[in-house]
């Protein structure tokens, strides 16, 4: 009769490190399952024309029929800003290549004002990323408001996106905006001034924030605006080498385009900017 080892069921060395491999295998697939269905129910991707971006991101793009949240980061001064230009610009830039997809279609802004000094977008600002008279601006007094017009702007045919500039975390929202968005096949953004809580049900989460720009020595040229762009959330899209896959871009204002600040660069006030290319 043979004699079976106690250390014979024991997990060897092989099995120890065939774990980690079998699990990242089968994010791999769940994401690629994940995508396909995305596909499957007509779902398109835009590009954000910056390649080491879009890598990361399912079919090399944003999602239309999803949830898209940005959020502002800290500005240089250490400090997370009330309102943020940067983020501000990097959900309009969003909104400009989802316009590219449905060019007549109307993009929806909606918002809720927080004090006289919370004006609304800047027309002439806007044109940069896309033509401001497809922009349609609706502002509310309730969160509870600004959710609803989100949610009907996304069932609205001829919408090309919709936007809703809140500081509400609300997940109910958020749910029925991620459903709406994926039967419409419209997407849908949330721009917050603040960081929100780490649960939601959004596709991407990015967090944005203004840093040093570029000038040439004297001129009085005060350089293309450069912004520090964090993927927090990548719901269906590739695995980072890093925990949290984040870039240096700058924005192109004659090409209107975004591009990653090469590692070697000249102006920079700050030695952590030149670790933050992807």
């Amino acid at each position: 009769m043979p004699v079976i080892s106690p250390n014979a069921f024991a997990p060897s060395a092989a099995n120890d490190a065939a774990g980690p491999i079998a699990a990242d295998l089968r994010e791999k697939i769940r994401r690629l399952e994940r995508a396909h269905s995305a596909q499957r129910a007509g779902q398109q991707a835009v590009s954000l024309e910056v390649p080491a971006i879009d890598a990361l991101l399912p079919s090399n793009g944003l999602l239309t029929g999803a949830l898209h949240e940005i959020e502002a980061g800290p500005v240089p001064s250490g400090r997370v800003a009330s309102h943020d230009g940067a983020a501000l610009g990097f959900a309009a830039h969003l909104l400009g290549r989802f316009g590219t997809l449905r060019p007549n279609g109307t993009l929806l802004w909606c918002r809720r004002p927080f004090g006289a000094s919370d004006a609304p977008p800047y027309a002439a600002a806007l044109a940069a990323w896309f033509d401001p008279a497809r922009l349609l601006v609706v502002t509310v007094r309730r969160d509870e408001d600004l959710f609803w017009a989100m949610e009907e702007g996304l069932r609205c045919p001829g919408m090309a996106a919709v936007l809703g500039e809140t500081r509400a975390t609300d997940l109910t929202a958020g749910r029925r905006l991620s459903l709406a968005a994926e039967k419409s096949g419209v997407p849908a953004l949330l721009l917050r001034g603040q960081p929100a809580p780490p649960q939601s049900v959004c596709t991407t989460r990015w967090r944005v924030a203004s840093t040093a720009t570029h000038s040439t020595p004297g001129l009085d040229d005060v350089g293309a605006p450069r912004w520090r762009i964090e993927l927090r959330r990548n719901r269906f899209g590739a695995p980072s080498v890093t925990e949290t896959p984040t870039w240096l871009l700058e924005w192109n204002d004659e090409a209107h385009c975004l591009s990653v600040v090469p590692q070697a660069f000249h102006g920079s006030t700050r030695e952590s900017d030149a670790r933050l290319v992807g």
